[in-house]
């Protein structure tokens, strides 16, 4: 029974004492682990200090170097501000002794020069482009170009003085210049063509004959058109210009219609068409640049022939409305 009974305790011992070994590998594993860790982490630590230790030493020396390389621009600059001092000084010294007819004669040469060289220059109208030679078209735009000369056109046709290219009067008599006579031809041949466009497109409206320049016609939807016009820093003139072409519209058979009848808003029935002209906003872009707007197929709120109802009248008793 012993004999058996130690075997058992030795079976027992075996397999505590193997429990315990397995318990204390298990642990040892562990503390390795751990140690293996925490040397890895203390070797990426140096690592990292010493990385950043190696960022701080390298951006030390950058800076050095950069204060260096500031430092030897600023001296260059220096040097340079230096020469250039000197350099105005000696031009400045060297002007001065230039006498009063020196620098006629020099500024004289240069006229000439410059005259010389626009002998056979035209300019273009639409797009001021220089063209030298016998060119009869802008290669730049397709215009047409004068058959003048810029000098040409700025000769004085009454004293003969030859004035600067692109002035409109004469600086000895004050006359007009060919430049300007030019130059106003080819805006009212501009605004001629736009009244024209108006006669052939909205021949229900009066057209414009109350002055200004610089006439256009835009057409910004299927029934709406609008004309603008340019009166140069004259207010005055644009104001007086929209009300003398409301009275034109009145003369021609417009008027007040509808709900709100207004001479901001003015129609006319054609064949069944209502057509509307309105003023309400000519002055939105200036005063010295009114527009009208013509509104095609648009009638008033209420209708073109819409008429205000008679109020009704009061009874004649103050008791009538009460034994109704």
């Amino acid at each position: 029974m012993r004999r058996n009974d130690m075997g058992l305790f030795d079976k027992v011992l075996k397999d505590v004492t193997k429990g315990l070994q397995d318990v204390a590998d298990k642990a040892g594993e562990e503390l390795k682990s751990q140690a293996e860790k925490a040397a890895s982490d203390a070797a990426e630590q140096t690592a990292a200090a010493e990385a950043a230790n190696k960022a701080v030493n390298e951006a030390s020396d950058a800076m050095s170097d950069a204060s260096d390389g500031l430092k030897s621009e600023l001296d260059k600059l220096k040097d340079a501000v230096d020469e250039m001092n000197v350099a105005v000084k000696e031009a400045d010294e060297a002007m001065s002794k230039v006498s009063d007819e020196d620098w006629t004669r020099a500024e004289s040469t240069l006229e000439r020069m410059a005259m010389d060289s626009m002998k056979d220059m035209r300019v273009c109208l639409n797009c001021d482009n220089p063209v030298k030679g016998d060119v009869k078209f802008c290669p730049k735009c397709g215009e047409k170009l004068p058959e003048k000369t810029v000098l040409e056109l700025a000769m004085c046709p009454k004293c003969g003085k030859q004035n600067a290219p692109g002035a409109d009067f004469c600086t000895e008599c004050g006359t007009k210049l060919p430049y300007k006579e030019l130059v106003e031809e080819r805006e009212r041949e501009k605004d001629q063509a736009v009244l024209r466009k108006w006669s052939e497109e909205l021949p229900w409206f009066p057209v414009w004959n109350c002055g200004g320049t610089d006439y256009d016609l835009d057409h910004p939807e299927d029934n709406i058109y609008c004309f603008s016009v340019y009166f140069q820093d004259d207010e005055r003139g644009g104001e007086a210009a929209i009300n003398q072409y409301v009275q034109i519209l009145k003369d021609n058979g417009f008027r007040q219609a509808g709900k709100y009848p207004s001479d901001d808003h003015l129609y006319k029935m054609v064949d069944g068409v209502c057509y509307h002209a309105t003023t309400e906003h000519s002055f939105e872009g200036g005063k010295d640049s009114p527009n009208v707007y013509f509104i095609l197929n648009d009638e008033p709120q209420g209708g073109f022939d819409y008429v205000k109802p008679e109020p009704k009248k009061k009874s004649g008793s103050p008791f009538g409305s009460l034994f109704k």
